[in-house]
């Protein structure tokens, strides 16, 4: 009886990390309990050899119902169709199951602060909507001012021009006497008599003469003022193109803005959730259930999303100081806080309208115009080799005493003149037109071909930045899905910090990326319609 009892006692205490007994072998099955984080265990020590029972004394697998000893344990009773829980395989850690582990405790939340997270300060100046952009454009811009100063310089041109063939008139006031005789005046190459029917000239002559020249014949100047005309009509076209540019530079400059906002957003969000994530890893590491490596890897991941927010706020920064340059202000223009990038570029279609064909856009028809004006130039230098006539007048007029002037000549005339030889100036003029006119035939070839594919570019790169903003966004999708399974993982027991830190530097990428390619698209649309438009205001 004393055998059988001291070999139940053995049965039921064992030694510590002994090897569990298996089913079958009579004794009681040890359940093990899976524990978070999972340790190795550790080397069991061989099992101890029980004394052999006496002969008289029942066999040990079936002892009576009431031998058990106060040190023996009841058997825990288990269900009638329950199977048998298997105990785990000798010199080997418990199962690591998710799903088993009991009292999983709920997700960790940590109060995290940092001076990084407080906002970029607002811009001096804000944007209420396109029409305030619009007006500040077209008041401060200098880029619109040089293309409307070159409008006024080709009307100038142009009434130039025109002066050559209108008449001239001109007048001429002098006064004169002579020092040594003043009764002998010489005036306009004759002397004036000084004795006369009533009148004679003053010693101080007053001399009054007037020309007038009235072009009849100057094919010259006739087709000059086409070209002037041309020319005007060429500025014209060039200010149409400038409207054009700066419309695009400041969409594109209101959508980087928006963009750098956003990214400063996302910044800030992947710097709280950084410092949550170091804040878990100090936490198990204080409650001895991580290592200092963790911490330092999680640390480093946190200084990443730091050095992320200060290099995207200077971006923004950047972003809204060209804002302010496109519109001819030389501070910070910023955004109204809630002011919607979709709504603020509609104004683009109020503004600017699509063209019918792509041959009237204005740089197009600027080039087209320019080749016009080389085409007449050498018109121009061959009608110079033309002579010209010219009907001419002149009237002169001097002071007399009594009485107070006198008109005694009014002369009328024709002037034919006949170019035989200027020394080869207009043959260089010739040369020099032209030489324009290679120019701008193959600046116009040039541009054409540029715009060709600046189009088909600017069209494909809508619908390749729209798949590439959905792919963004399903990656982020599966970024953010992954690290929170992976930080739930590392707060359990179940996951590594190199694990954590590999995840939230995959979701903070997939975050940036998401801004980027949703920037992208904006700025695409903004090219595909600006690059068959024409803008008006």
């Amino acid at each position: 009886m004393n055998a059988l009892l001291f070999a139940a006692l053995l049965a039921q205490t064992g030694t510590p990390g002994a090897v569990p007994a298996q089913p079958g072998s009579g004794h009681p099955v040890a359940l093990a309990q899976n524990t978070a984080p999972m340790q190795r265990a550790p080397q069991a020590p061989a099992p101890a050899t029980p004394t052999a029972p006496a002969t008289n004394a029942p066999p040990p697998t079936a002892p009576a119902p009431n031998a058990a000893s106060p040190n023996t344990r009841a058997p825990v009773p288990r269900a009638p169709n329950a199977p048998a829980r298997e105990a785990p395989r000798a010199g080997t850690p418990a199962a690591q199951d998710p799903d088993s582990v009991p009292e999983v405790p709920p997700p960790f939340h940590a109060d995290v602060s940092d001076p990084l997270l407080a906002p970029v300060p607002p811009a001096p100046l804000q944007l209420q909507s396109w029409n305030e952009a619009l007006t500040l454009l077209r008041q401060r811009s200098t880029d619109l001012q040089a293309a409307l100063g070159q409008v006024e310089a080709a009307a100038g041109a142009w009434r130039i021009a025109l002066s050559n063939l209108l008449p001239n008139v001109s007048g001429n006031l002098s006064a004169q006497y002579n020092l040594l005789n003043p009764s002998f005046i010489f005036f306009d190459g004759g002397t004036v008599p000084t004795s006369g029917a009533g009148s004679t000239p003053t010693d101080l002559l007053g001399v009054g003469v007037l020309n007038a020249t009235v072009p009849v014949v100057d094919l010259a100047s006739l087709y000059a003022l086409g070209s002037a005309k041309q020319t005007r009509r060429t500025a014209a076209l060039s200010l149409a193109e400038t409207r054009r540019q700066l419309t695009r530079g400041l969409a594109q400059a209101l959508v980087s803005v928006s963009s750098m906002e956003r990214l400063a957003e996302v910044n800030r969000v992947n710097l709280r959730t950084a410092l949550e994530r170091l804040s878990l890893a100090q936490r198990r590491f204080d409650l001895g259930a991580g290592t200092r490596l963790d911490v330092v890897r999680v640390e480093q991941d946190a200084q990443t999303a730091r050095r992320n927010l200060v290099t995207g706020d200077e971006n923004l920064r950047k972003a809204r100081e060209s804002l302010g340059l496109a519109l001819g202000t030389p501070g910070a223009v910023g955004l109204r806080q809630g002011l919607e990038l979709t709504t603020l570029l509609q104004g683009t279609s109020q503004s600017c309208h699509t063209l019918e064909s792509l041959s009237n856009r204005a740089d197009i028809a600027a080039s087209r115009s320019r080749l016009l004006v080389a085409e007449r130039a050498i018109g121009e230098v061959k009608r110079q080799y033309a002579p010209t006539l010219d009907l001419t007048s002149g009237t002169y007029a001097f002071t007399v005493n009594p009485g107070f002037a006198k008109v005694p000549i009014w002369n009328v005339g024709a002037s034919l003149v006949l170019p035989f030889w200027d020394g080869g100036a207009r043959e260089g003029r010739m040369r020099q037109a032209r030489g324009q006119l290679e120019q701008a035939h193959a600046d116009i070839t040039a541009r054409e071909r540029n715009i060709a594919v600046e189009v088909t570019q600017a069209k494909r790169a809508v619908q390749v930045t729209l798949a590439t903003r959905e792919l963004a966004d399903r990656e982020r999708q599966l970024a953010e899905e992954n690290d929170r399974l992976t930080r739930r993982s590392f707060e359990v027991g179940t996951g590594t910090s190199l694990e954590l830190v590999e995840s939230a530097g995959a979701l903070r990428q997939a975050e940036l990326d998401l801004v980027i390619t949703d920037f992208q698209f904006h700025q695409a649309q903004v090219d595909a319609f600006l690059s068959e438009a024409a803008c008006d205001w």
